[in-house]
């Protein structure tokens, strides 16, 4: 299978709410910060019920990419995979008017 990458508008809220962040073996929820996931088929997140929807890893930047997110589609082939820096990009950004909205 190919990799394509496509752009998509989508709320950001919503990846928020349903993000997985993976390595190579293991995946953190972000929700509860619950360490160590089995990724194998992983849907929610045994600790806080989390569903997840999308999947991004840090390891996927570079010219390794490709091979990252091609292992994590293999282990998790029902959610999308996020480009890691658009999302912290995108969350940071939120987070900063979040901040200068209380002001």
């Amino acid at each position: 299978m190919d990799l394509l990458r496509i752009w998509q508008e989508i709320d950001i809220k919503d990846v928020q709410e349903h993000i997985l962040m993976a390595d190579d073996l293991f995946g953190f929820c972000p929700g509860c910060k619950t360490p160590g996931l089995k990724l194998q088929d992983l849907h929610t997140c045994p600790t806080c019920k989390r569903e997840f929807k999308y999947v991004t890893s840090k390891d996927a930047r570079g010219g390794k990419s490709a091979e990252v997110v091609m292992r994590l589609k293999k282990k998790l082939p029902h959610l999308t995979f996020v480009d890691y820096d658009d999302y912290e990009r995108l969350s940071s950004k939120n987070k900063a008017a979040d901040l200068f909205k209380n002001m």
